[in-house]
């Protein structure tokens, strides 16, 4: 019963770190690939995402200590690929709160716009990095009892923007499929629901406990996977020529201007403050980087990023959805590989899911301690596939 009890915090702690930012970046995405196509690709970069997740608990549990992805590359590989996960989570982090930076600011902008307030949205994206950044340095305390109030109300939210465009929707487009489009789309769908970063805070929620944690993660990723999918498809069947974060807005009827704003204000809040705190652990316990200087770079580096190189939201979240998150899920599964080596464990681990006979329980140690191989494999072409559709 008591590891029954840790499955909501941990299921809550996820769901409400990963639907953030990319959440808006899908219904531009739908209305690309079409309905149909993009519910199949959504659902496939979902599983993956599932897959991963497992894959890096089970590294988190195995090796002892307080470390994040370029920790535990060091302990379980090497040097050099503690250098590759140090530089792409690095740059995944700073990007990633680059992107809820841009978001946050347009956000209360167009709140402020509504209530006659100034709406300029570069001062409202400093104050949101100027209110985010002083929670972080305080830490993540206050953020964390109200976090799970505030995941359910915005996904009451996103419910209820369902509910009020369906009257509206364009059944037309419900089975197209448009596979050339595909490629642009992985990424921000990879973006949308990943939470790795945050997954050795969410592991110790759950006090280390394996089946709590594996369950309680599984059911974050699909949870956040099905309200994203209902609300990114509502606003694509509302306002079917949908091509940025703006246009969302224009899905509702005018009484709802309010709506947009308010979901992602709460959505992009939590998420900024959330990851930037991950950010500031991995610079202190992984690159051994003192408190002050960690908070310093975990703030500083993505308002860096906002002032002088880009405010692309879309093409933001595409990069570090397609290179970065897979090059950090490419390390999560070769470390994997290495932990999974460990027959005991592993079989025990296997033994309070599925418990059966010998030969079917040697059967399953054999399969998973191969999924982290074709895993690789997967993510390898989804940097492929952006380099080539990008930059050729």
């Amino acid at each position: 019963m008591k590891q029954k009890a840790l499955i909501a915090p941990v299921t809550l702690n996820l769901l409400g770190t990963i639907v953030g930012a990319g959440v808006f970046g899908l219904p531009a995405v739908f209305a690309e690939t079409g309905i149909l196509g993009g519910s199949l690709l959504y659902i496939g970069i979902i599983t993956i995402s599932i897959i991963i997740h497992l894959l890096y608990v089970e590294v988190i549990l195995g090796v002892r200590g307080s470390h994040r992805i370029p920790g535990y590359a060091l302990k379980l590989i090497g040097p050099k690929s503690y250098w590759i996960a140090v530089f792409s989570n690095f740059l995944k982090m700073a990007g990633t709160s680059l992107a809820y930076i841009i978001l946050g600011g347009e956000f209360l902008s167009i709140f402020a716009s509504g209530i006659g307030v100034w709406d300029n949205s570069f001062v409202w994206s400093l104050l949101f990095w100027v209110t985010g950044s002083i929670i972080v340095f305080f830490g993540l305390r206050f953020v964390s009892h109200i976090e799970s109030d505030l995941t359910a109300i915005l996904i009451g939210f996103m419910i209820f923007s369902a509910i009020v465009l369906f009257p509206f929707f364009d059944w037309n487009m419900v089975a197209e499929i448009h596979a050339h489009k595909f490629a642009m789309a992985i990424g921000i769908m990879f973006f949308s629901v990943t939470g790795m970063t945050v997954l050795p805070e969410t592991v110790e929620i759950a006090s280390r406990k394996r089946r709590p944690t594996q369950i309680g993660v599984s059911l974050g990723i699909i949870f956040a996977g099905i309200f994203s999918w209902i609300f990114g498809v509502s606003i694509t069947l509302a306002y079917p020529g949908i091509s940025d974060v703006r246009g969302i807005q224009l899905a509702f009827p005018p009484i709802f201007w309010w709506l947009i704003p308010l979901i992602g204000i709460l959505a992009v809040g939590t998420s900024f403050i959330t990851f930037t705190q991950a950010f500031k652990n991995m610079m202190h316990f992984d690159l051994k980087v003192p408190k002050l200087p960690s908070w310093l770079i975990s703030v500083g580096m993505p308002i860096l990023l906002y002032l002088f190189v880009s405010r692309n939201f879309l093409a933001t979240i595409g990069f570090i959805g397609s290179v970065l998150t897979a090059i950090n899920g490419f390390i999560v599964c070769l470390c994997a590989y290495k932990v999974l080596q460990k027959p005991k464990r592993f079989k025990s681990w296997i033994d309070k899911f599925l418990p059966g006979s010998p030969k079917t329980r040697g059967a399953l140690n054999s399969f998973w301690q191969a999924v982290a191989i074709p895993m690789m494999f997967v993510l390898l072409f989804i940097i492929l596939q952006y380099l080539v559709a990008n930059l050729f």
